[in-house]
Formats: structure tokens, sequence, C-alpha cells
């Protein structure tokens, strides 16, 4: 991603803006990012605590929006109007998705001139540059820029570029221009206080440098320059990547809930399904993300996963999934959470115990796991005559949901049908059924059209549902990658054994790279036999011989590599990439099962 690509009236982008489009994600229901931008901008707006107090003015534009925008402004305000705070088509920051407009909640948000003022945008300010981001447009700037003040509008730029920029309190056009002094031959020079780095450029005409050099990166400056950036030093290890980790990608987790919002009806809204440590992602950190973006109704297995959120979010409904006794009744109506009625026996033994619940009616529509029979209408309906229960759901769960074959399509409707036959009578009865859902992620992607309250998305908010087993297309996006790394590296010839039972024999001379994670930490054990790989230097690299509970072993073949070097067995490493979904399939099971197996050992990072 060229980050510090210069943007300007003399310094236009190119007539095709695909290159910026690709990648973009949603970070509210009206506003696009570059993905590094939002992860970025999540990061520093919750440093500063301005989670509620922060809105999103104005992020990706297209050339054909922004070409509105200035024809409506010229109308409106005037073409000097327009031309000072509006910049040209291809001549704005806003097309490459690295620009953020923001507001105060409550204020005046005006699209050209939003407010951001008072003392969060102050604390903002400060420390903008920690977190790869400029004050764009300065007053005493306006004669460099070409645009007057505007203090609504931060550029990501990336680290160390940020830093410098502030430290010198240069404009982009200032650093621009600052860099063309430098070459290979004569690099400049900056210490962040953590790293060294080396920065130079070249013509963009010029053959460029080798990419073996991982430490490089380089990018384009502006439309026939090019700028490379070479760390001295390795990266820190952050805490919790000296192993085996998992990261949690929080740009595309708002993604994921904002297109899904989108895909709603407006009344509907999303219960977020975290059970099994919200499918591997760690319950707490993804519970504090989704609470923070809004999100008022959970789903969990267990009185324990309910406490993790409760602690977070006083204020939601949380639902239990399983069964719960009447022993715990007290907890469950002091923590106020919803339980599951899984039978009549339980629902009347929690009623005994005299404290107020709420709870869902689960009805059986095919499944026969949990629920009244729906053809059985008086039993259901006797439910709501018990005095200290408060029904405040009905629901049902569709077991085919996934599979788009006729006979399942048939199974499902015939589902649904009984659902709702059963909420239509009870409001016959004058019975209040409760909010109504029915859908899981696949429900919801197949059969969107159902007129339920609530969506139990689990699967699909993490990013991770199959294609051929949907009929909407949704732009989602994987949310964990699994990381690991090097420990060790053995010389092998042709013919000899590695691994317990030597499982596995070397067809030939290579070497094997063993790996610091195992079946403990959540792999499948039989992974190494069944095509599993892993990328190493951004190549698919197979496992091989028998896993063992901490480690595994990988073959190199010719391919170099260090000891302590990153592997990463789920999610993406240069141009190639390996999803859960093709590791379930490869092991013969799905994708839940695959990223709930994550053991907790493993730290899980929001980055």
């Amino acid at each position: 991603m060229n980050c510090v690509r210069l943007v300007n009236r003399k310094h236009r982008l190119e007539a095709d803006e695909s290159c910026w489009t690709r990648e973009l994600v949603w970070i509210d229901e009206n506003t696009q990012l570059q993905p590094v931008c939002a992860r970025a901008l999540n990061d520093w707006i919750t440093h500063c605590g301005g989670e509620a107090e922060v809105t999103f003015v104005s992020g990706w534009r297209s050339y054909d929006q922004q070409r509105t925008i200035m024809t409506d402004t010229e109308n409106e305000r005037g073409w000097d109007y327009a031309h000072q705070f509006v910049a040209e088509v291809r001549a704005s920051e806003h097309h490459t998705g690295l620009a953020i407009d923001l507001g105060i909640a409550g204020k005046d948000q005006d699209l050209i001139c939003p407010d951001f003022s008072g003392p969060l945008a102050d604390r903002m300010r400060e420390c903008a540059d920690q977190f790869g981001f400029i004050f764009r447009y300065p007053k005493h700037k306006t004669e460099i820029t070409g645009i007057s003040e505007e203090p609504w509008h931060y550029r990501y730029v990336g680290v160390p570029h940020a830093q410098i920029i502030a430290d010198h309190d240069w404009v982009l056009e200032e650093y621009a221009a600052f860099l063309k002094a430098y070459t290979q031959a004569r690099p400049y020079l900056y210490d962040d206080g953590q790293r060294r780095w080396q920065l130079w450029t070249q013509p963009l005409t010029e053959t460029l440098p080798p990419t073996e050099n991982t430490s490089v990166e380089s990018s384009q400056l502006d439309e026939s320059t090019c700028l490379f950036v070479k760390a001295l030093d390795p990266d820190p290890m952050l805490e919790g990547r000296d192993r085996a980790w998992v990261e949690l990608d929080g740009g595309a987790l708002r993604h994921n809930l904002t297109v899904l919002r989108k895909a709603m009806a407006p009344h509907q809204e999303i219960m977020a399904v975290l059970k099994a440590n919200a499918y591997g992602h760690g319950l707490k950190l993804t519970a504090d993300f989704l609470s923070r973006q809004g999100v008022r109704h959970f789903a969990v297995a267990t009185i324990e996963e309910a406490k993790v959120i409760r602690a977070i979010n006083p204020t939601a409904e949380i639902l239990i999934l399983g069964y719960v006794p009447p022993q715990r009744a007290a907890e469950v109506s002091r923590l106020r959470l919803s339980l599951t009625l899984t039978s009549y026996d339980q629902a009347c033994q929690l009623d005994q115990t005299g404290f107020t619940i709420n709870a869902h009616l689960p009805i059986d529509t095919g499944m026969h796991r949990l629920g009244e029979a729906a053809e059985d209408l008086d039993a259901i309906v006797r439910y709501y005559s018990l005095s200290h229960l408060r029904i405040t759901g009905l629901y049902s769960h569709l077991y085919e949901a996934d599979n788009l074959d006729a006979e399942a399509v048939a199974h499902t409707q015939a589902q649904i049908d009984r659902f709702f036959h059963v909420a239509d009578a009870l409001k016959q009865r004058g019975i209040d059924p409760g909010r109504l859902h029915l859908q899981g992620s696949y429900g919801f992607l197949n059969y969107p059209e159902l007129r339920c309250d609530l969506v139990r998305f689990g699967i699909a908010l993490f990013g991770c549902v199959a294609p051929f087993r949907s009929r909407m297309e949704l732009d989602l996006r994987p949310v964990a990658s699994v990381h690991t790394r090097i420990a060790a590296l053995r010389s092998l010839r042709k013919g000899e054994g590695a691994g317990y039972n030597h499982a596995w024999t070397a067809p030939y001379d290579t070497t094997v790279a063993i790996l610091s994670i195992g079946y403990s930490d959540g792999l499948f054990r039989s992974s190494s036999f069944q095509g599993v790989e892993v990328l190493i230097h951004g190549q698919r690299r197979p496992l091989i011989g028998a896993m063992c509970m901490d480690q595994c072993l990988v073959d190199l073949g010719t391919l170099p590599a260090a000891i302590g070097e990153e592997v990463v067995v789920i999610g993406v490493q240069g141009s190639e990439s390996i999803s859960a979904l093709e590791v379930a399939e490869k092991n013969g099971t799905i994708v839940p099962e695959t990223l709930s197996m994550l053991r907790g050992r493993m730290p899980r990072i929001l980055v």
C-alpha cells in the first residue's frame, strides 16, 4: 500500500482508480478506508477515549463522488469556496482511502467543513503521529498545500513517516521534496527511539532493487518517484508473539459488522454469537470490541461465558443457549441474563425458585434438539403462564440452512413455515412471543427475507463463510490469523526420517523447520497427513510427520529460513493466503470446529 503517496493539484492520481479500491473496508455504514488506515484509526481513537464521541464524516471517495461534491459545492456556495476546501478529481487524498474527515458527535457535521474541535480533538492531534497520522492542512502551510486549514482532515502515512513529519513541522509536500534529495548510496537515517531506519528515493523508470530483502519496503511517492524504507533493526517483538499466537484484525471485524448491518432490514439487530471463546477468536477481546461498535445482543453457551461479557457490557442482553440448572437461578437473575428454556420441567423448576428470570423459548421445528414441538401449541402456551419467567424471545434453528440442494431447501422452508405458524398462533391468542430469531449466519445468507427481529451471527461475523454454501454474496473478511515461529532447523539426507516413529522420510536432501505450535494449541494432529500447508516467506510449505503436542515439522526443501522467523498457519503472507476453510476441508471438518479448537494458551492480539 502506497501510504506516503503525495496527492494534490500538481500530483494527481492515475485515471484508473481500481488500485485504490480493491481492499477497502467499512468502518461504519457510510465510510470506507484502507485496512491499514482503519486499524490505526481504531487504535488512535481508542487510545484517546473517543469511541463514543468521534464520528466519521468522510473517508474514501470515488472519482465520481468527488466530481459531484465539487459541482454541488460550486452551485451552492460559489466557486471560490468550493476550490478553497474541495480538491479536484484525482487531486483528492480521499481517493486513496488513507484520509479521514472527523467530527464530534452532536456537532454540526457539514460534509465540507465538519466541526472537529474541543478537548478530544486536541488530544488526538497531539498524538496523531504515534499512530501514523498527520494533520494534513494546517493554517500556516496553506501556501504550500493549496488548501485552507482543515482541522478535521487527517491523512494516514504510517511509521516512521508521521514521526519525521511531526518532528520537523512539515506537511507532506515538504516531506516529499526532502526525501528526493536522498539516494540508496546516501540514504536518510532516522531513529524513532525503538528502531533505526534508512530512507531513499529513485525515479520509477530505474530498475527496482531485488525484493528478497524483506526489511526493505518500496512504495510510490508520486507519479515519478519510488520511495524505499529499510528497517536497520528487527521488528520489536511485541508481548505474546514469541511462540504461537492468534491475531485479530479489528478493521476486518468492524467491516464485517457494517456489511451485515447494511444487508439486514432496518428493524433487525445483530445478536453476536460468541460461544466457544468467540469461535476461537477470544471472548473478552471480541466482546469488548463489538460492544464499542454498538452491539446490544449476545449469545453464548454457558454462564461463565456470559459473565465475561456482563463485566464488559452492563446493559446488553446476553442469551445462554445451553442448559442452566435451577440451582443457578439467583446468579442468573442478579446478572440479568436470559436463559434458554430447554424443557418444561426445567422451566417449572426455575419458576419455583421465585427469582425473576428473562428467558427465550426454543421451538423444535425439525432439528429435535431443544424446545417444544412446533405442532404442540398448547404445550408452548403453558410456558407463558409461569409467573416468575419473562419470555422475551422465541427462536429455532435451521439445521440445513447451509445446504442449497433442493431437498435441503424444502426441509428448511418447512422449518420456517412451522416457526412462523407458532409465532402467529401465539399472537392470535393474545400472547406476545417476544423477539423472533430463526437465522444463524447461513440462515441469513440464504434466507434474508425472513421477518425476524434478531439475527444470530457467529461465523459470518468472523468472515469465514463458504461461498459455495451461500446465495448472498457479501464482502466478508477473515478476522483471525494464526502465527508461530521457527524454533529449530534440521538438515536431512534423502532417506532419513523425522519425528515420532519416523512417520515421514525425506524423499530428497532437504531442510526441516520445527515450528513452535502443535496439537495442544488446537491444530489437528492429522494435519500433516492431510496435505495441510503453512506460509514461510510467502510460500506454501507442507506439514510433515506426526505432529507433536507443542511442535510440528515443515519440509522447507531449498527455501531459506532462519530460527525465530514468523510462520503463518492461517492467514496471509505476501501474495499467498491459507484460509480456515481450506484447513477445515483438508482435515475433513468445518470452519467452526477448526477455529474453536484454537487453545486459550495462544494469546489473542488485536491488530
